[in-house]
């Protein structure tokens, strides 16, 4: 990854206003060999040179040197999984350090500043005192929300400064960022759909329902879950109901294991009383563990055919955010460290399936 290469940057621009080498080197009173050198990057040019360069050519000396503070989304995908691995294998402040180096080496960069906020926010609880990790994730969203023209990047670090609030015991916070999400929302999707309809776009217009489709049913399994988790219900096995035959519908935990093992791990928690229910979810749990860890990354299926192109266009790519080695060791302990079923330790049952959810684990 060059920032710079000044070289190529003095021969286009020498070609531009029609210089020879020669005619470049007379401007700045050195050798023709000089200019070649340049040219071929076997040297660079001293800064007054630089400055003389920048004004036969009428640019700035930033467009000079071809100096780009930018990465590519594929370089983004590569530096973030790198740097998403050290906080696994490496001290939590060495990962720390080497995020916050990497960001202010492409300071504007705003995409990649928007994902090493979510890469910082899904690896904090990994550190017992947060405060230098949300230090640095609230300077990289000012940076975004004050210099980027991107609506989707702004809209992006105003969610995950809203996951500081929460996460800072700063609720009200929180909500004067969001409040407006539960405004009624425009169907622009069906728009822009029959729009590419219009214009013979079928393929276009199938993958934009798909896409929306596909993001809103994993939006209604994580707010019936949250729904279970946090009691907000009149009837509990109705609301589970509802999540399971989504789920039959769709295929969710072969399509998006993520979801629904977190979905079926809290029912198993609020039915602990019911063992025979409560193994059930602990069982589909199971499963969709094992769909996540043999298929560690985001796709379509036979229904959502379209969903895999614009998976992999993602900025991180295909992958969940979360490493797989950290992801493992999470699900390793789902169960046994988990208070709501302290009262299950000794059954047989549960026991068989606490060894089950370790032999997944392991073997994968």
């Amino acid at each position: 990854m060059k920032d710079m290469n000044v070289g190529q940057s003095i021969l286009s621009n020498r070609k531009r206003i029609g210089y020879t080498q020669s005619d470049v080197a007379a401007f700045l009173n050195i050798s023709k060999a000089a200019v070649s050198k340049w040219e071929k990057g076997h040297s660079l040019p001293e800064i007054n040179y630089l400055a003389r360069l920048a004004v036969l050519f009428d640019i700035t000396l930033d467009e000079l040197v071809n100096y780009s503070p930018q990465l590519s989304r594929q370089q983004i995908r590569t530096l973030y999984h790198k740097l998403a691995g050290m906080f696994e294998t490496d001290d939590y402040d060495d990962a720390l350090e080497a995020v916050r180096n990497h960001a202010h080496r492409y300071y504007s960069c705003y995409r990649f500043l928007t994902v090493l906020t979510g890469l910082l926010l899904n690896h904090a609880y990994l550190k017992e005192d947060k405060t230098e990790t949300f230090e640095l994730a609230k300077q990289l969203i000012s940076r975004v929300l004050l210099n980027s023209d991107s609506l989707h990047f702004k809209e992006q670090v105003t969610f995950f400064r809203a996951m500081i609030h929460l996460m800072e015991q700063q609720p009200s916070e929180a909500v004067d960022l969001l409040e407006d999400a539960a405004l009624p929302k425009l169907p622009a999707s069906t728009l822009l759909a029959q729009s590419y309809q219009m214009q013979g776009g079928n393929q276009k217009a199938k993958a934009v329902l798909q896409i929306e489709v596909y993001q809103n049913i994993v939006f209604i399994i994580g707010d019936l879950t949250m729904m279970i988790k946090s009691g907000l219900y009149d009837d509990l096995e109705n609301l589970i109901s509802r999540g399971e035959t989504m789920d039959a519908a769709f295929n969710l935990k072969a399509l998006h294991p993520n979801s629904m093992l977190n979905f079926h791990l809290v029912s198993a928690m609020q039915l602990v009383g019911d063992k025979k229910q409560c193994f059930h979810h602990l069982e589909a749990f199971l499963e969709s563990v094992e769909n996540l860890i043999s298929d560690y990354y985001l796709h379509g299926d036979e229904f959502f055919t379209e969903i895999d192109e614009w998976v992999a266009d993602f900025d991180i790519g295909k992958d969940v955010p979360v490493n797989f080695g950290i992801a493992k060791e999470q699900l390793a302990n789902a169960l046994v460290d988990n208070p709501a079923f302290s009262e299950l330790k000794e059954d047989i049952a549960f026991k068989n399936i606490v060894h089950k959810l370790k032999k997944i684990v392991e073997e994968n």
